[in-house]
């Protein structure tokens, strides 16, 4: 009962830090786009007082506030909406792949755990190779049985973040371990020695829309919320351990029979 209600407070927790992320991050283009529909409708009454001869400055002064209105404000409004209905578009769409995550069907089903570690591997072997890279794997159990889609995207999301936020002055150093945790769970750690996360932000990478350190990398902030919900999702959690500087680790705990849960194994 304890541990249910220490989950129950944990999720409305996170609920409410949701609901915060979310009217906070969708609030700030909408207020741009407010400001600036304000200066396209200024804009606008300085163009029809010209042409209905009400702007009551002289011809040329109002006749070089109309070419000012046309050629400067009104395409900087426009461009300024643009872009905050581009950024409310992505936070939305990233707000429907999360909630996607959590309503769609799993299918569990006997994964080779090698197999599939050393296919994701082979995704970024390219990029690994231009970094003068390697990646090494060690893989302790034969199988389990859980969703392949699901493990295939959170397994891909990590390799992917650490060749991404590598440390440019030194060769890539990746490695994928998977074990048994006790007779129930298995363990999944993705370490790397890349740039390394500060400590105060070890849980704030895990939110929508947060991202930690320099800003020099595009990005919205969601392929680690989207790693959580989806470990989450297949009855597992993750964590991280790492160190400024130093590489992270990421560590994946998960049940190594999802059919326990959701219902029998698809041969």
């Amino acid at each position: 009962m304890r541990e249910r209600t220490e989950d129950l407070i944990q999720a409305n927790q996170e609920i409410q830090r949701f609901a915060y992320i979310v009217t906070h991050d969708l609030r700030a283009p909408l207020v741009n786009i407010m400001g600036f529909t304000s200066e396209l409708d200024n804009a606008l009454k300085t163009i029809q007082a010209y042409f209905k001869g009400e702007a009551g400055s002289a011809p040329e002064t109002a006749r070089a506030d109309t070419v000012l209105a046309v050629e400067e404000d009104l395409p900087e409004a426009i461009g300024f909406i643009r872009s905050s209905t581009r950024k409310m578009d992505e936070l939305i769409n990233a707000i429907l792949k999360i909630s996607r995550d959590g309503r769609r069907q799993l299918k569990p089903e006997r994964i080779d755990v090698a197999q599939l570690v050393q296919h994701n591997a082979a995704a970024i072997q390219h990029q690994v190779l231009e970094a003068s890279g390697e990646v090494s794997i060690k893989v302790d159990v034969k199988t389990i049985v859980t969703d392949r889609f699901s493990l295939e995207q959170a397994l891909g999301n990590l390799l992917d973040n650490a060749v991404k936020y590598r440390e440019p002055e030194r060769p890539l150093r990746l490695s994928v371990r998977a074990f048994r945790v006790n007779a129930f769970t298995v363990g999944i750690d993705v370490s790397d020695n890349g740039r390394g996360i500060a400590p105060e932000d070890h849980e704030r990478v895990f939110e929508l829309f947060r991202r930690s350190g320099v800003q020099d990398k595009p990005g919205e902030g969601i392929g680690l919320a989207h790693v959580r919900s989806l470990v989450r999702n297949m009855g597992g959690d993750i964590q991280l351990k790492s160190e400024r500087g130093k590489g992270s680790t990421f560590m994946i705990r998960m049940p190594s029979d999802l059919s326990r849960f959701v219902g029998s194994i698809s041969e």
